[in-house]
């Protein structure tokens, strides 16, 4: 299992050669018992957003993601509103007995927004749900869902505390919490 991290990891790591001229950004977070690391970039200048994930959780195995959607501020007069609206394709390989990896994909999108007096502050948070229609092998369902506040250090670089939970819902198993808890993170746009 460990070595499917590293692949994933190394993955990440190597995805940044994939990168247009318009933008791309680095997210990495941790808490006591897990680490999530995004990349992004944007495919066009309309907002066509593609994305990569991987989550590493030591009790309940990991995550893996692609995604594609849609990034535009949804407030161009006034204080930056980002939203995002898309879909990713998930692999879940659970560290539970009797549930093998499944596969799913989830729709779903999120908002940040600073603060008007002092853009220096945000919050945001996003959330993908995959109903049992579009979750596959011994998953039925999965959910994510993350609320986060940060501060600009610099003018593309964020830390940010985050609370962040994931469940799945497996066949002959039932719901797993796959990451619940604290976390905090960096947030980089080059």
């Amino acid at each position: 299992m460990k070595r499917r991290w590293w692949t994933i990891a190394a993955a990440l790591w190597a995805v940044p050669g994939l990168a247009a001229a318009q933008g791309s950004g680095l997210d990495v977070n941790v808490s006591n018992h897990s680490i999530r690391a995004a990349y992004d970039t944007e495919l066009t200048l309309s907002g066509l957003d593609l994305s990569f994930e991987g989550l590493h959780n030591t009790d309940r195995g990991n995550i893996a993601g692609a995604g594609l959607g849609v990034r535009a501020n949804a407030n161009p007069g006034g204080s930056p509103v980002t939203v995002l609206v898309g879909a990713k394709a998930l692999w879940l390989d659970p560290d539970v007995t009797g549930v093998s990896s499944s596969y799913g994909v989830a729709l779903g999108g999120g908002v940040n927004f600073a603060l008007p007096s002092y853009n220096r502050i945000a919050f945001g948070g996003y959330i993908y749900w995959a109903p049992s229609v579009s979750s596959f092998g011994d998953s039925e369902r999965f959910l994510e869902e993350e609320v986060r506040g940060g501060y600009r250090l610099l003018p593309n670089g964020t830390v940010y505390l985050g609370y962040r939970h994931v469940t799945a819902r497996f066949k002959n198993r039932g719901e797993v919490v796959m990451d619940n808890g604290f976390n905090l993170g960096i947030a980089l746009r080059f």
